[in-house]
């Protein structure tokens, strides 16, 4: 079973208690509607995983509560859980949209948030397919469950690029503003916390995030990007460095997805008027939301 599926305009416009930001070479799945599993690519070239959970609070620096840089090893059957306690009355990992309709060429139609800009590696734009990347069930899968999870899109590719779709057997398709950054939202009741549990070297870890009545909220970041970046972003003059879907593939077994059906996304220049210097190359997330449709 795939996401569930919600209207964004329902979201709750209050600021989120806990807010889960993905970014880079990771894959979001729901089995059952209910939870979601965050697959980490660990043999992305030049990747590396860093976790890091902050508390927020108006006019005050953020405090850096755990930061993880590295694998996550040493834990069965996953690397990390981030679970609601006591769970939520409504148990959900929910991808928001709105009822307009995505111009995947223009990147016009749907709101920012909507989550249908994430790409869906089983949707019929890609493979039409389920698809079992290796890292799932192992020590690289972080869990989310017994919560009511809002998932959005956190970050579009810029204005600047178009990305183009090859080979795989579909020949070319051109995307425009892409998501790349994807966000899920908690929002908790009196009494509720959130409980991360991972193992660090070989000892339990475990870190509890509060419901808080005085406005303090909490981030929480999965990134797995590289791991220096200079400022600003040296840029080669073949863009084709940063095409994603070659790291992706080789978690993905060859019996699945043979070499012949792959495909490869390309960001490419695209100036518009006024623009000035290079966008930004945001690293890409990808989900795994059931074929058919896209």
């Amino acid at each position: 079973m795939p996401f569930q599926t919600r209207a964004l305009s329902t979201v709750p416009t209050r600021p989120p208690d806990v807010e889960i930001v993905f970014s880079g070479q990771l894959f979001l799945r729901s089995d059952d509607g209910s939870t979601c599993d965050v697959g980490v690519n660990p043999i992305a070239t030049g990747h590396d995983l860093l976790i890091e959970v902050r508390t927020k609070k108006a006019d005050r620096p953020d405090v850096i509560n755990m930061r993880h840089v590295g694998p996550l090893d040493f834990r069965s059957p996953e690397g990390m859980k981030i679970e609601v306690i006591p769970q939520a009355d409504t148990l959900a990992a929910w991808k928001c949209v709105s009822p307009n309709t995505i111009d995947r060429v223009a990147g016009t139609g749907a709101p920012y948030e909507d989550f249908r800009w994430m790409l869906n590696l089983e949707s019929d734009l890609f493979h039409n397919k389920d698809l079992v990347p290796t890292v799932f069930g192992t020590q690289n899968t972080i869990k989310l469950l017994q919560g009511e999870f809002f998932f959005r899109t956190g970050m579009r590719a810029p204005v600047g690029l178009k990305y183009e779709r090859q080979g795989g057997g579909l020949g070319l398709a051109v995307f425009r503003r892409i998501g790349a950054i994807a966000r899920a939202s908690l929002f908790l009741v009196q009494d509720q916390s959130v409980l991360i549990s991972w193992t660090e070297g070989t000892e339990p870890r475990s870190l509890n995030l509060t419901k808080s009545l005085d406005g303090t909220t909490y981030e929480i970041y999965i990134e797995n990007t590289p791991r220096f970046v200079q400022i600003p972003v040296p840029r080669p003059s073949d863009l084709s460095a940063f095409e994603e879907l070659i790291h992706y593939y080789k978690v993905i077994p060859t019996d699945q997805v043979p070499s012949n059906a792959r495909f490869t996304l390309k960001p490419v220049d695209d100036p518009t008027p006024g623009q000035k210097g290079s966008p930004t190359i945001p690293c890409q997330v990808t989900i795994l939301d059931g074929p058919g449709g896209s």
